[in-house]
């Protein structure tokens, strides 16, 4: 697939963290790799480190926040399988949309792609979205994968839905 300009897509950093739409945006990225063969970078951001010049007991905490995150990379990465598109993980530190932005420059990642949680308008005016941020700041284009709504109900098997509600109205129940 081209890029506007008729270059190949190459690479894809798509942006997680251990919610759903962040895994949904993770199958996004590697289904999107795998049609046009490129490769997927997995970023994770947490705070920048502070625990220089703290206390042991900090410095230990900040180590497991680290490992919890390289986890939850290497969790996600395992959605790729054998034959899914080549993956590397990485975890970064400082505020979310500048550390995934400098990034995506330093990589030249040919697209970012990042999820959204559904917030209200004054909870994003508020509280902002890396989101957001991203889409105003980020030098590469970025792709935003909305979350999916909880309420939607899909019917796997209407054919079989169907069926338990004429037995039920056969043995006089209401169907249900």
């Amino acid at each position: 697939m081209s890029k506007p300009g008729g270059r190949e897509m190459r690479r894809i950093l798509v942006a997680v963290d251990s919610t759903e739409v962040a895994r949904e945006a993770t199958r996004v990225a590697l289904d999107l790799a795998g049609r046009v063969g490129a490769q997927v970078k997995m970023v994770h951001v947490l705070p920048p480190s502070v625990a220089e010049g703290e206390t042991e007991d900090f410095a230990a905490f900040e180590r497991a926040c680290e490992d919890y995150a390289r986890g939850l990379l290497e969790e996600l990465r395992q959605h790729t399988g054998r034959s899914g598109p080549p993956t590397s993980v990485e975890v970064l530190h400082g505020a979310p949309a500048e550390a995934i932005s400098k990034a995506a420059r330093a990589e030249d990642v040919d697209l970012v792609i990042v999820g959204t949680r559904a917030r209200g308008a004054l909870a994003r005016t508020l509280m902002g979205s890396v989101a957001d941020e991203l889409l105003r700041s980020c030098p590469k284009p970025v792709m935003v994968v909305p979350e999916v709504s909880r309420k939607v109900r899909t019917r796997e098997d209407p054919e079989a839905e169907l069926v338990r509600a004429l037995a039920s109205t056969k043995q006089g129940g209401a169907p249900g």
